[in-house]
């Protein structure tokens, strides 16, 4: 490893490198086409960013292009590159849809080093003559499943024929295996597998599942919003959803951000900003949200609705408890929810009829994930290959509603029973009380058609 990057490591206080970022390192270095996977919140920007700037030659032209699925993706992934970039005096410049596009011109034509972007753009630019990639010598595609799908991947091709040079080296990276048949169709090549999915990490991730009605879903973000420390990303499946959602928070006066596609990127960026300086006690996105984010020790991730797929769930949860630390994914529905849920992942998933611990008055939940600690629940790679997903074992808690209160109060996921006070009460007569109905009737007859006092 570059000299100074060994130093910049030391004073960031890294205590050592992941297992992805070692298993890469040489392959990327070497110049190897590979095809990396590795959990979420492993590292995986860093993994190819040591490497690859260090073949990087300054003021030599556009070397190295990084493809990102989103634009939020494709900033994080600037921000990265150009921290380490700066070290070498290489130039980053970041090309993404929603963005002016006469600044990023104006900034082509320094001819940087590093081009990080999203397909569109880099098409757009690509078939205005404005972006030759004649230079070009690394191609990597962050997300890369996700990138070889559908109109996606169309645009990918499309960058590759503009490439035209098959000695460039591809690099995919990702946390779900890529269609190998797409990738060779696209490409032409062997990719060389580097798969660390199965090298233990410490992972923190407690999963619970909220019996939560439809119309109970907002108030359950409501008393959320009440905990101190509490910050999470809250998922939804349509756009109409969040927004509805989001509506009943602002009349709730509660601080929130939305991240959608089609927002312009100087308000997904205000948004995220906003966020990450917690000002925002959510972030309420789609799927859009669910890949590669990095907000440092977020300690909760909520589903709305229940994700589509198992993939999906990995992805959202991914989000929180990165790089070891601690983290609580919570999912909202009912009984079928929790049964489909059981069927898609492979996660421990305790299942809370009561009133849960988080809605306690006890953050403890919330400082372990800040600050570390120990958690129950382990997360497993869900689907691995083509090999069944093992079914998660879903831990119900069956007394919350038919236990006494004396069993309740006992019991750790159910409010504690306190028998209330019983007022006093004056007995009136029947005599007295249909008296006082008359009285009151006989007002209103007295009182109807007069104009009301202000």
């Amino acid at each position: 490893m570059h000299q100074k990057f060994e130093e910049k490591i030391q004073s960031s206080g890294f205590s050592e490198l992941t297992p992805i970022q070692k298993a890469v390192f040489e392959p990327l270095k070497d110049g190897r086409s590979i095809d990396a996977l590795a959990p979420t919140g492993t590292g995986k920007t860093l993994a190819f960013t040591w490497p690859l700037l260090e073949n990087v030659i300054p003021d030599d032209g556009e070397q190295l292009l990084v493809l990102a699925p989103s634009q939020e993706l494709a900033m994080q992934t600037t921000h990265v590159m150009r921290e380490w970039a700066s070290t070498l005096g290489l130039k980053v410049l970041s090309l993404t849809g929603g963005a002016n596009i006469k600044n990023q011109l104006d900034r082509l034509k320094k001819h940087p080093e590093v081009l990080v972007g999203t397909p569109g753009r880099v098409v757009e630019l690509i078939n205005n003559n404005k972006l030759k990639l004649g230079r070009l010598r690394t191609l990597v595609l962050d997300e890369a499943d996700e990138l070889l799908r559908d109109d996606t991947a169309k645009q990918v091709d499309e960058i590759w024929d503009a490439i035209d040079n098959s000695d460039v080296q591809v690099a995919l990276f990702g946390a779900t295996e890529v269609d190998e048949t797409i990738a060779a169709g696209v490409f032409d090549r062997e990719f060389e597998r580097i798969d660390q999915r199965d090298v233990p990490m410490p992972t923190k991730i407690e999963h619970e599942f909220w019996l939560t009605a439809t119309d109970q879903r907002n108030k359950r973000l409501r008393q959320l919003a009440a905990q101190k420390k509490m910050q999470a990303m809250v998922f939804f499946n349509t756009t109409k959803q969040l927004k509805m959602t989001a509506n009943f928070l602002a009349h709730e006066h509660i601080g929130m951000a939305t991240l959608v596609r089609g927002d312009s990127s100087s308000t997904r960026e205000r948004a995220m900003r906003s966020f990450k300086n917690g000002d925002a006690k959510f972030l309420l996105t789609t799927d859009v949200g669910a890949r590669g984010l990095d907000i440092p020790d977020l300690p909760v991730v909520i589903n709305f609705d229940l994700p589509r797929d198992g993939e999906t769930y990995t992805h959202r949860s991914g989000r929180t408890g990165r790089m070891g630390k601690n983290g609580l994914v919570i999912t909202f529905g009912n009984d079928h929810d929790a049964r489909d849920l059981k069927r898609m992942v492979a996660v421990d998933i305790e299942v809370v009829k009561g009133r849960p611990r988080l809605l306690e008055n006890d953050t403890a939940i919330l400082r372990n994930s800040r600050a570390g600690g120990d958690n129950k629940a382990k997360a497993r790679p869900a689907n691995k290959g083509n090999a069944p997903a093992k079914q998660p074992r879903v831990k119900a808690d069956t007394t919350a509603q038919t236990a006494t209160p004396e069993k309740r109060a006992t019991d750790k996921n159910s409010t504690k029973f306190v028998k209330p006070a019983r007022k006093e009460q004056t007995v009136q007569s029947r005599e007295d009380r249909f008296a006082k109905e008359k009285k009151a009737k006989r007002k209103h007859r007295k009182d109807k058609g007069k104009p009301k006092k202000v």
